[in-house]
């Protein structure tokens, strides 16, 4: 705008040169006229400022990685005069980048008309993707001034990871190990002795410990019970997120790491927890993943994940969320999508 108005009045003053060496009613009336121009100008940016308005519409709540998205804007003109011309000023970028690509829009409207604006833009990286409409510039008759309209309009577009499989070995001791839970598996038995599985006839490996002896009175022969096998969460996801070093790029793999593994998991029939320190809330978030279903879940609630910066209370509130709870295996995955199991990396992961 400082470079207009400096070349605006450079104009008035040539016209002001030349009307005093060349004394015409032509360079006269030029020269009253560009000095009337920026009231009047004025005046008409003033009104449109209140009568020009713009935001964010329909926005998909999803999108995939290097696809295109369509987000739909408006821009409305209340106004029953004056045509408005507009550039509207629109930033992309991740959720916790820090980084934003600015894209302009420019057009006329007519006077009393809403106008939809679609909007198109890709992400080469997964996680929140934020679209934010930060401000609106209205011109005058010939564009020569503007004003400046703030606005704070934002949606945020969730690019979801593709859940493939990945190579992984689920060892016995896992498949065994014995987690604490509140459902008990429907399908096989186990050693929980809280939990009934079923009552059956006496067979000989069995141990006379679980003899039911109420029942083997009433049906005159010997019956024993089969202890239930809880259905816990065996293996611990950890997503490992402090704010030095993180990227959008970092965040993606970590991400597509967290999608893959956990939907491997699932397919095997492997219950686990996935969890993160969030810090905002001074808390660990945790997930319990035993179906598909739960995955897509997962992935939904990492989008809104934030890098933490005080480690110290990550490492208190990770002591307090998991005292008393065991694990199978414990799998980290940092903020690059790096993999390691119980603290060693694995070419092949054998959980």
């Amino acid at each position: 705008m400082i470079r207009r108005t400096v070349g605006y009045a450079a104009a008035v003053l040539v016209t002001g040169y030349l009307f005093l060496m060349y004394d015409t009613p032509a360079l006269s009336a030029a020269l009253v006229l560009e000095i009337l121009y920026p009231v009047v100008s004025f005046a008409c940016l003033h009104n449109m400022s209140a009568r020009l308005t713009a935001g964010i519409g329909k926005v998909p709540a999803m999108g995939e990685k290097n696809q295109k998205i369509r987000v739909k804007l408006w821009v409305n003109n209340t106004s029953r005069i004056w045509n408005g011309k507009y550039e509207l000023r629109v930033k992309i970028g991740g959720r916790n980048s820090g980084q934003m690509t600015v894209k302009k829009m420019s057009g006329m409207l007519e006077p009393g008309r809403k106008k939809a604006l679609p909007f198109y833009f890709t992400s080469e990286y997964c996680g929140s993707m934020e679209v934010a409409l930060d401000g609106m510039k209205i011109f005058d008759f010939f564009g020569l001034f503007y004003r400046t309209i703030p606005l704070a309009d934002k949606a945020y577009v969730g690019i979801m990871p593709k859940a493939g499989l990945m190579p992984l070995e689920i060892t016995r001791r896992t498949r065994e190990f014995l987690a604490d839970a509140d459902e008990y598996s429907v399908e096989k038995s186990g050693d929980d002795p809280s939990e009934i599985y079923q009552i059956r006839e006496y067979r000989p490996w069995d141990s006379v410990h679980d003899i039911h002896w109420k029942l083997t009175a009433k049906e005159d022969a010997l019956m024993v019970k089969e202890y239930s096998f809880p259905l816990g969460c065996v293996v611990l996801v950890w997503m490992e997120y402090p704010k030095k070093g993180q990227s959008s790029e970092g965040f993606s793999k970590m991400l597509e790491s967290a999608a893959s593994l956990c939907m491997t998991l699932a397919e095997e029939k492997c219950i686990h927890m996935a969890a993160w320190f969030e810090e905002k809330n001074m808390r660990i978030v945790k997930w319990k993943v035993s179906s598909e279903e739960t995955v897509h879940g997962l992935l939904w609630r990492m989008l809104e994940m934030e890098p933490y910066t005080d480690d110290n209370m990550r490492k208190a509130c990770y002591e307090d969320a998991f005292r008393g709870e065991h694990f199978s295996s414990i799998v980290k995955i940092d903020g690059q999508g790096g993999i390691t199991v119980d603290g060693e990396k694995q070419e092949l992961l054998q959980l």
